[in-house]
């Protein structure tokens, strides 16, 4: 199983849940961030073997896609799947990315096994 991940969501409590969750299904939070600019020097200075992107949409200093965007320009991430979660309206999130990006989605609240299906589905 592809199991390591990066969690970058801004809401502390929100990625304190997301990180139980994500243990308590099976997968390894190698690194969690609150917010898409950090993530992005901290991976770029780092190269981190990882999986998958768990990744909020609207943070501070650096969204979603520009955050995948990018990471998808440097080697290690380059295949990584990018999973991005949202509240707010999926057509406006969708318009973000080219239509053949990959790019999966979640839409908040979302449950446990909505979860584990985009995590384990089609890469």
């Amino acid at each position: 199983m592809n199991n390591k991940v990066v969690l970058v969501e801004d809401d502390n409590n929100l990625r304190k849940t997301f990180e139980e969750l994500l243990d308590i299904i099976g997968y390894d939070v190698v690194r969690s961030f609150e917010d898409g600019g950090t993530a992005y020097v901290d991976l770029h200075k780092e190269n981190l073997e990882v999986d998958i992107i768990l990744t909020d949409f609207f943070m501070p200093v650096m969204n979603a896609d520009e955050l995948i965007n990018s990471l998808k320009s440097i080697k290690a991430y380059k295949n990584c799947k990018y999973v991005v979660m949202t509240g707010f309206d999926l057509e406006s999130v969708y318009s973000c990315f080219p239509k053949d990006s990959g790019i999966h989605f979640l839409n908040k609240p979302f449950s446990a096994e909505e979860l584990v299906e985009v995590l384990k589905g089609k890469e």
